[in-house]
């Protein structure tokens, strides 16, 4: 008998030995008892071991992105709101106040900008060549022609892959300039889980292969949505970066790297005792850190109820300076590797999630969501059903918690 072997063995002999006084101090209950499962009835614990995990996933390396200067991750301060001058103010002071990239949030309900005059206002003063620009998913081409002052800055265009005509679009972007962002996370803000968020962006991403060509990954970028559960949001980034290796592979490509914007999850933000939003906040950044994503928003606290002040502003910035500069959270690549929990999780993610975008695939691709949406409006409907307790709102409420002040809608 060889020494795996006898590790293995050894393992088995300590977990049954661990469930008998697991069921010692249930006095009663059972092991399934304390079993818990995420919404894509994936077992999380009680307990991970080696036996769990077959193979490590390789560490996952991260790609190289403008303007990091010895940062980990950018500091992804958030700008809309109607008055371009006050958003213009406010991004100047988050940048002075440790943030490194921008989201502009262009649409007509939140940064109404329809000329380049109005967009080079709201840009005032900012050294946009060392500071990037990512505008949110699903924009229009016409933006494109608002940031032609704005060649040498490092821009993430946030265009859709459906979008018509892009095949002739990207070849001509300035260099500097990345066309493509995947919105898998508007399936999490639907409603949907972890396995069909990550499905939607492998279906996202294969598309973009076929419809492209191979340098089309030069292009690629995707939002994923981390929440409040930071270790499942852990195992999801990972997830989403061995998902797309295996579908580079599949291409003929090798050591191609994924950039990876992470928002704060909007549905987990709450309307009462918006004050404990802040600990959701916190929860997904560090899965957002810890999970290994490039671009890292976390949204006001505040954002249910309106625009922020410069409270809102200030705190979901220091939240990952926090992280940053005193946890030091960044310093070390993929900490998750070889932790036994998040090998597993992110084994099971990468399993299903796969299994689920053959499915997709079957159905159309991305060109045809129609049966994948019904299904992720069943997840959520699945998960209103199961009531589970909301912090500040069923669990430890306080109706004399006085309301954080807000601009306005």
């Amino acid at each position: 008998m060889d020494i795996t072997s006898k590790e293995i063995n050894f393992s088995k002999k300590l977990k049954s030995e661990w469930d008998r006084l697991v069921l010692k101090g249930l006095n009663g209950s059972t092991i399934e008892d304390i079993t818990r499962k995420t919404d894509d009835n994936i077992i999380r614990g009680p307990l991970s071991t080696s036996n769990d995990i077959g193979s490590e996933i390789k560490i996952l390396q991260k790609g190289t992105i403008p303007h990091l200067e010895g940062r980990s991750w950018h500091i992804t301060a958030v700008v809309y709101g109607p008055d371009i001058n006050y958003a213009n103010k406010q991004a100047l002071v988050d940048l002075q106040g440790g943030a490194s990239a921008l989201r502009l949030q262009l649409s007509a309900k939140a940064l109404n900008i329809k000329s380049n005059n109005e967009l080079s206002r709201l840009l005032n003063s900012i050294h946009t060549e060392y500071v990037p620009i990512v505008l949110t998913p699903n924009n229009s081409l016409n933006n494109i022609n608002l940031f032609e002052k704005f060649q040498k800055s490092p821009i993430y265009l946030g265009l859709d892959p459906l979008t018509h005509n892009l095949e002739s679009v990207l070849p001509n972007l300035p260099e500097n300039w990345r066309g493509i962002t995947i919105n898998s996370a508007k399936v999490h803000n639907d409603g949907g889980t972890e396995v069909q968020e990550l499905a939607h962006f492998a279906s996202s991403v294969a598309y973009c292969f076929r419809t492209f060509g191979n340098d089309i990954f030069k292009h690629l970028n995707v939002e994923l949505c981390t929440n409040q559960d930071a270790h499942l949001s852990i195992a999801k980034l990972r997830a989403a970066r061995a998902i797309y290796s295996n579908i580079t592979r599949e291409f003929g490509l090798e050591d191609t790297s994924l950039t990876i914007h992470s928002t704060s999850s909007r549905r987990m933000m709450q309307k009462i005792d918006v004050w404990s939003n802040m600990l959701r906040l916190m929860s997904a950044g560090f899965g957002a850190v810890v999970g290994g994503a490039d671009f890292i928003t976390t949204f006001p606290y505040t954002d249910p109820i309106g625009l922020p002040t410069k409270m809102g502003h200030r705190v979901s910035r220091n939240m990952q300076i926090m992280m940053m500069e005193e946890s030091h959270l960044g310093l070390v690549n993929d900490p998750a590797h070889g932790s036994f929990f998040h090998e597993r999780m992110t084994h099971a993610l990468t399993d299903k999630a796969w299994s689920e975008f053959q499915t997709i695939e079957s159905e159309g691709g991305i060109e045809n969501l129609s049966r994948f949406q019904q299904r992720v409006k069943k997840s959520s409907e699945e998960r209103l059903l199961q009531n589970e307790p909301i912090l500040g709102v069923t669990l430890h409420a306080d109706e004399t918690i006085p309301t954080p002040e807000i601009r306005g809608f």
